[in-house]
């Protein structure tokens, strides 16, 4: 899209472009004043052509189609050069020549050379821009729009974010199942009572079956749709008071569509006791055995959230012994046939009633106040209606029209929201209101696996380096991040999944509805390509490798087109490498690249440092990296290094916060 390509240039001229290390190389070469004057030139005209395409944005989403002509004609003017990243990828490579100049003895010449391309290329792109503001007026005179009636406001997109929700409001209408759940989880006081009865009265066969049949390891199935909130009610029962005061051991873990045996293994082993990173070098069966040791003889509860198939069940139940005392396994399922293959008597969680589903409404738009505004209240009765009970549905709409007072999108939401795959076509509304700023940040949650529990900060260190964020007013850009991602989660698409102690937001994830959606707009934008085993690269801004080989090899990398991959991050956690060949020329320039949680063996592949346009970099090896040249790598603003084996100390040079860029820097306490 247009808009997307104006804003990714903004942020090279205003970011990249004023780098204090790139203006000594212009200033040697006597072009520093001239230069500056053609970046504030250009960084101006940018951000009247982003006001222009975010307005008119706004404008087709409230219905005004008039702009829909003006749009047009604006993106003939730029399909060529802008919009085809023909200017991004120019300007990105004359960088690249400067810095690689600049690093080599006697440079004057050839980084002046490179400048002065670089110069000429930048007066190209106003040029350009220029044309596109007659093609502008040219439009607005074809659809009556008078530029001197039409104000283009440069709104202010930094409000402050609202104060999460608990989650208590969420689950407002599951006491009763949260009490019937505990009930059948937990020793109930209803056999208490049968077993004094049976007791009094001598039956003493029937008593001691009736107290085998309570003892013995139960699963008790949570089933429903998707989005009537199985995953939040499960939380509550797993959190619940009684339920700690029950069971010596609680456990849980996401199973999810596509299990990965190892690490739902790790995962309950983690909940138990503390765990090292040598247990990864352990195999499947290995780590089942001792999972089934920690848990022989004490009473336990476990929480397998989201099993999608009998096989995934068939797979993990061997590390469950009977202990008969009571051990409980709770799981949710979508799947009736799943439900009945694990229990004769499965959880059904019900719809919400319309009153429950209401207050839950009421309480997202409008907070604790105790009446909705006039005008609002039978609009926000037929949107209700819409939802089929369904809590995710409710959640959803509302926080679409939390964000805005407009009566014609409330009536615009009633119209929209039918019977039919509703909750696909609430998520759509609420992508498609979702404003210009947010959209980036939400497709990047496509790049994280579905039930990826995602640090905050690892992300908004992520959205930093890939020029997501922009400065504003007193607010450093972690403090933008910060509020960006507070509004998706007022909007319902992001959910919490931890706070920290001070009350921030420690960690979040995407429902895998949402994460659906996410995923298949992004890949729909040729954005974003996920790698796994079925899977090779593609032409794609973003690599997301979930598999257990390098995505990019001399085979594969012909399937790419050139310059068109910025960020690989790998999510396979039981990866080893050696040294190999890491960069190809798709590569040159990268801007993400992810490595955390490959176990490099030797160091790393000094052709790293070639990727002069890095900007996060996140590393796991052992032994030395003292002849690593970090010092080429002047736009790193992220550096992770870790050791993934406990006894190999991390050997770093000293140099290495000299880094002009540098704004986040991480290594463990084995460095």
């Amino acid at each position: 899209m247009a808009f997307d390509a104006v804003t990714t240039l903004i942020k090279i001229v205003e970011q990249d472009l004023v780098d204090p290390t790139l203006l000594l190389i212009f200033d040697a070469g006597g072009m520093k004043v001239s230069l500056l004057k053609t970046i504030e030139f250009l960084s101006a005209k940018l951000c009247i052509l982003q006001t222009f395409l975010e307005e008119c944005d706004t404008k087709m989403n409230d219905g005004d189609t008039r702009c829909i002509t003006t749009i047009s004609f604006l993106h003939d003017a730029i399909r060529s050069r802008i919009s085809s990243s023909y200017y991004e990828n120019e300007i990105e490579y004359k960088l690249r020549r400067v810095y690689l100049a600049a690093n080599v003895k006697g440079y004057v010449f050839e980084a002046t050379q490179a400048s002065e391309e670089l110069h000429q290329t930048l007066k190209h792109v106003v040029r350009d821009i220029e044309h596109v503001e007659e093609w502008i007026l040219a439009g607005k005179k074809r659809t009556a729009l008078d530029p001197e009636k039409e104000n283009i406001t440069v709104w202010d997109t930094y409000q402050n974010a609202l104060v999460p929700e608990n989650e208590v409001t969420i689950t407002m209408g599951f006491n009763s199942d949260i009490e019937m759940i505990i009930n059948r989880l937990c020793y109930s006081h209803l056999m208490r009572s049968v077993f004094t009865i049976l007791r009094n009265r001598n039956i003493h066969k029937f008593r001691k079956y009736v107290e085998n049949l309570e003892l013995k390891l139960q699963v008790i199935p949570l089933v429903g749709e998707g989005g009537i909130g199985k995953t939040t009610l499960a939380k509550r029962v797993y959190g619940h008071p009684i339920t700690i005061a029950s069971f010596d051991i609680r456990a849980w873990v996401v199973v999810s569509q596509v299990q990965n045996l190892k690490e739902m293994f790790i995962g309950l082993l983690h909940c138990i006791s503390p765990i090292t990173s040598e247990i990864y070098n352990l195999d499947n069966a290995q780590i089942a055995e001792q999972l089934c040791r920690s848990l022989m003889g004490k009473k336990y509860v476990i929480l397998l959230d989201d099993i999608w198939t009998t096989a995934a069940w068939d797979a993990i139940q061997g590390c469950f012994p009977n202990n008969y005392n009571g051990s409980r396994i709770l799981v949710t399922t979508r799947f009736e046939e799943v439900a009945k293959y694990l229990s004769g008597n499965p959880y059904n969680v019900h719809h919400q009633t319309p009153e429950d589903c209401m207050q839950l409404f009421s309480r997202k738009v409008f907070g604790r106040r105790h009446s909705i505004p006039w005008g609002y209240g039978l609009l926000g009765k037929r949107i209700v209606s819409g939802c089929g009970g369904l809590p995710l549905a409710v959640v959803l709409i509302a926080g679409l029209l939390a964000t805005t007072k407009s009566l014609e999108i409330w009536r615009y939401g009633v119209d929209k929201n039918d019977n039919n795959n509703r909750i696909s076509k609430i998520l759509l509304l609420s992508y498609n209101y979702l404003p210009r700023h947010l959209k980036d940040c939400f497709h990047y949650f496509g790049v994280f696996p579905e039930d990826n529990v995602i640090l905050v900060k690892r992300l908004i260190n992520l959205w930093v380096a890939e020029g997501f964020l922009m400065p504003h007013k007193n607010m450093s850009l972690e403090e933008v991040g910060e509020s960006y991602l507070h509004d998706l989660i007022n909007r319902s698409l992001v959910q919490i999944n931890e706070l920290s102690i001070d009350g921030k937001v420690k960690s979040c994830k995407l429902h895998d509805k949402v994460h659906e959606l996410c995923v298949r707009e992004t890949i729909k934008g040729n954005t974003l390509c996920i790698i796994n085993d079925d899977h090779t690269p593609k032409a794609s801004c973003w690599l997301s490798c979930q598999t257990s080989h390098w995505p990019i090899t001399q085979a594969s990398y012909g399937n790419c087109i050139l310059d068109k991959i910025h960020s690989i991050i790998c999510f396979g956690k039981d990866v080893y490498h050696s040294k190999c060949r890491l960069v190809y020329p798709c590569l040159k320039l990268l801007r993400v690249l992810d490595l955390s949680l490959v176990k490099w063996s030797r160091g790393m592949p000094s052709e790293i440092t070639d990727l002069v346009h890095l900007r996060y970099l996140a590393l796991s090896t052992i032994g030395s990296l003292y002849e690593f040249r970090f010092f080429k790598l002047k736009n790193l603003v992220t550096l992770i290094v870790t050791s993934w084996m406990e006894k190999c100390l991390l050997q770093l040079p000293c140099d290495i916060l000299d880094l002009p860029q540098l704004r986040h820097f991480h290594v463990d306490k084995r460095c």
